[in-house]
């Protein structure tokens, strides 16, 4: 008889999410942003579509229907 538990990872392996951990990508890596870092590539020269601060969005940012972080934890906090 197989012992049940066989089918099973050890519970020390390492969770794998699946999920990529390279967090560079954001303007704030471990923050709540969810704005992009601003490279040569990616410069912060967007408008906020919502409150219309210049300067503070990416063209990354703005492809991804993104406005600024001030605009978003507003939204967030329901004002």
């Amino acid at each position: 008889m197989q012992d049940d538990d066989d089918d099973y990872e050890d519970e020390d392996d390492e969770f794998d999410s699946g999920l990529d951990d390279d967090f560079s990508m954001f303007a704030d890596p471990g923050g709540k942003s969810a704005l992009r870092a601003e490279t040569p590539d990616n410069p912060r020269i967007q408008p906020c579509g919502s409150c219309g601060a210049e300067n503070v969005l990416t063209p990354a940012d703005v492809a991804l229907g993104y406005q600024c972080n001030a605009c978003a934890d507003r939204a967030e906090q329901g004002w």
